[in-house]
């Protein structure tokens, strides 16, 4: 490679880089993945506070400049002509039309925000630039340059997320069209050069959709967690806790533990009394449970460093039926090397097979079976524990996801020289 490329990486969040869940552990492990290029790359970043909130301070920008050269920041938080226009969608679609916002608007991309970019892009010259979650899209979707190869990193399909809003409050009596949405969902997409997803079961549904040299599957990794994080051996951990889940307070997480602990964990119970359950994060402050089964919990709330409990349980649990995209906190348990008992959904973004590197099932009683199992057959736990070790290594560690990511940025070098 002559010089280094240009990259202009947009930021979709305002929390603390270093935050390993969702979106943000996702956005993390590609910063990373720069900063470890960074004789390849120079990159730049993106971000935009909202309206009267200025999220992006000096502390948050700061974290974000260990691993980019530059932030620039939209201040979003000053312009009421975005607010009066982002508002007036909102009230056109959900007040009037009873429907929730469609899912190509450019509600979290308003036209000020676009033109600070373009003036960006106009002053300094980019090779590339990468947007994350199809809700920013328009902050890219219509430029059109053979030197600029445009990248989104969806994250999730937006489409199936907005199922899950059906079930929300504030948007349980809005329409939604499905198929309607999905295509234009898919339109959007189109637009781009090269469209990033990190779910094997969304990469089949888009498959069908977009071309196969637009379309890549890059595996989620969790920063700092490669090879040594499962360093030791399953049988050689002393366990405090049975059972562990890791959740934040969210429509899919509230319904999936509802689930276990309402249908699940009374049978599992049944046969072990003592058993130990561990629920950290903030989902751990909104569960429910008879009053005969709370012993049997320990709602721990925010743990700020989860590699103890991780190693102190005997397995992980993820027990979710709702949602989209890639369950992160599967992607940590692998890092552990930790037994996993999931549901088909939960588990249908990655690489998890039934009786082979996890237990996967939606029928109550075989779920309650799966994890009994794993508790009293230590060495079935430990043979699990080695396999996905070895899943994790293939697909999620660093040097696996880089090799799928140098690929992506070869492949567009050759097209802007051609």
């Amino acid at each position: 490679m002559s010089h280094q490329q240009k990259i202009l990486f947009h930021l979709p969040i305002s929390n603390p880089p270093d935050a390993l869940n969702g979106t943000n552990g996702r956005v993390l492990g590609m910063l990373k993945y720069f900063h470890d290029r960074r004789d390849r790359f120079a990159v730049d970043a993106i971000a935009g506070n909202k309206f009267g909130v200025p999220e992006w301070n000096d502390d948050r920008q700061l974290d974000v400049l260990k691993f980019v050269d530059n932030i620039f920041v939209y201040r979003g938080e000053s312009n009421w002509s975005d607010f009066v226009y982002t508002r007036a969608q909102s009230f056109y679609h959900q007040r009037l039309l009873r429907q929730q916002l469609p899912v190509d608007s450019d509600y979290f991309a308003p036209p000020g925000y676009v033109s600070y970019l373009t003036k960006l892009l106009a002053q300094r010259s980019y090779d590339f630039i990468w947007i994350n979650n199809l809700d920013y899209a328009h902050l890219a979707s219509d430029l059109r340059s053979p030197k600029l190869q445009t990248v989104i990193d969806i994250h999730d399909i937006t489409t199936r997320f907005r199922l899950v809003r059906k079930k929300i409050d504030f948007s349980k009596n809005l329409k939604f069209d499905y198929q309607a949405n999905f295509e234009r969902e898919i339109a959007l997409l189109d637009r781009f050069d090269n469209v990033i997803v990190d779910s094997q079961f969304e990469r089949n549904i888009l498959a069908k959709e977009l071309s196969p040299a637009k379309l890549h599957f890059i595996p989620s990794q969790v920063n700092g967690l490669d090879s040594g994080s499962n360093s030791t051996p399953y049988l050689a951990r002393r366990f405090e806790y049975d059972v562990l889940f890791v959740g934040s307070d969210n429509q899919p997480n509230r319904e999936g533990m509802q689930f276990f602990l309402d249908e699940v964990l009374p049978l599992i119970v049944e046969q072990k009394p003592a058993l130990k359950v561990a629920i950290a994060g903030k989902i751990s402050s909104v569960v429910r449970v008879e009053p005969v089964l709370a012993k049997n919990l320990m709602c721990l709330g925010y743990v700020p460093d989860l590699s103890e409990l991780y190693l102190k349980s005997r397995l992980v649990i993820c027990p979710l039926r709702t949602g989209a995209g890639t369950k992160f906190k599967l992607v940590e348990a692998m890092a552990y090397a930790m037994p996993i008992v999931a549901t088909i959904h939960s588990a249908s973004a990655l690489s998890l097979v039934d009786r082979v590197n996890a237990f996967i099932t939606d029928d109550p009683v075989a779920y309650a079976d799966r994890v009994l199992r794993l508790i009293h057959e230590p060495e079935l736990a430990a043979r699990c524990s080695v396999q996905i070790s070895q899943t994790y290594a293939s697909q999620h560690e660093s040097a696996a996801i880089y090799t799928k990511l140098d690929a992506i940025f070869e492949a567009d070098l050759v097209k802007t020289a051609v």
